[in-house]
Parts: structure tokens; sequence; C-alpha cells
């Protein structure tokens, strides 16, 4: 990884659904943020789906609803709603979706 950044990471497929997960991963730096959102929420159920030191995670609520997942299991990300989204994005300098 390089040095600080301040980019927002967004996810939209399950890191079973090609290579997304694993180039993102390479991509992240400190000071990051990772967004799941759409299919990608799914990571924020899975063991093994850990983010680096100094990166953040978060998942939109409203996307884990729709697919019927229950929030209580979620593992080491933050719940966002959609003003949280804007907000984090926001945020950032710049973002980039990894599909």
């Amino acid at each position: 990884m390089s040095s600080a950044s301040d980019t927002l990471h967004c996810i939209v497929r399950a890191p079973a659904e090609g290579e997304a997960w694993a180039l993102m991963l390479a991509a992240i730096a400190p000071g990051d943020a990772v967004l799941l959102l759409q299919d990608g929420v799914r990571a924020a159920f899975q063991p093994g789906a850990e983010l680096p030191p100094g990166v953040s995670g978060h998942v939109l609520m409203g996307d884990v609803f729709k697919r019927g997942l229950d929030p209580q299991r979620i593992r080491g990300f933050a719940a966002l709603d959609e003003a949280g989204f804007v907000a984090l994005a926001a945020a950032k300098s710049r973002q980039v979706c990894w599909a």
C-alpha cells in the first residue's frame, strides 16, 4: 500500500463474484474508506472480509434490507443510511467503483 490516501472505494459485487474485492484490497491505502452496496453488502457477513488498519469500512443498510440479510450479523463494517452515504462521499476527494 502507498502513503495516506483519501479515496472512497465502492464495492458493488460480493467477494465471490469476480476479482473486484482482491483488486480493491491491492489498491486501498490508509485514510481510504470502503463502502459496500448492492450485492457487495454480502461481504459484511463473510468471515475473512477484513480491511487493513487505517481503512474504514461501511455498509449501505438499504441494500442489506433489500437482500433480506440480518443486520445483527454484520462483521466489522459500520452501518450507513442514504444520508450517511452522501456525507461519506462528500468527505472523500475521489471515488472508485469496483464492479
